[in-house]
């Protein structure tokens, strides 16, 4: 068949009506497609939200379990004299105590000026920081059991954490003396730890 045996006007409506809905076919894709694209953007975000909710949940969970497994813990602390102001008064009172029960003979003592403590290995503290204050102990013995005698009434009755760093004993006599005197020396140096709150460092 030859072009011009073509009835054009008869099919002109039919080429419009075909080509309408092919730009109508067009527009509904890309409409589709965009619909799609903006869904899963959509869906992306609210599912990046999701996660994020859920993660939060969970640390703010295992917050709460940390919480309660610790939280008790930092109150016997506190109650020991442990975390917060350092005890002195507590101290010397547990010291003055022992050396009624145990009659020790000429014990004397020394605190120096509290300050931050270093320790020989990695400590990460955080914001809480580790504070030290170190006790020089002089006193005589009347045998050497008592120095072990007024270190456990120091475990028992002391407010706080301590260490002892050093003690030496050396004999303060050659001869025996009576049963109320001394026979041995003794020089102990003890630190005093104190773990400070944020609010309390200045």
């Amino acid at each position: 068949m030859r072009a011009a045996d073509i009835e054009w006007g008869m099919l002109r409506g039919a080429l419009i009506a075909l080509g309408i809905a092919l730009i109508v076919t067009v527009a509904m894709v890309g409409a589709s497609q965009h619909f799609l694209e903006s869904n899963d953007k959509t869906f992306k975000k609210a599912d990046r939200a999701r996660r994020a909710a859920y993660e939060e949940y969970r640390n703010l969970d295992n917050q709460e379990q940390m919480i309660a497994t610790y939280y008790p813990l930092f109150q016997a602390l506190e109650k020991e004299g442990v975390i917060g102001d350092e005890r002195r008064l507590k101290w010397t009172e547990a010291l003055d105590q022992a050396d009624s029960i145990l009659k020790l003979p000429g014990l004397t003592y020394s605190i120096d000026a509290q300050k931050r403590h270093t320790t020989e290995f990695p400590l990460a503290d955080g914001t809480y920081k580790l504070y030290a204050s170190q006790m020089t102990l002089d006193l005589g013995l009347l045998h050497g059991q008592d120095l072990f005698r007024l270190f456990s009434r120091l475990d028992e009755d002391a407010e706080g954490l301590y260490s002892i760093d050093s003690c030496t004993v050396s004999r303060s006599r050659q001869e025996p003396g009576g049963p109320e005197e001394a026979h041995l020396k003794s020089t102990c140096k003890l630190y005093w730890y104190t773990i400070r709150k944020p609010s309390e460092q200045g």
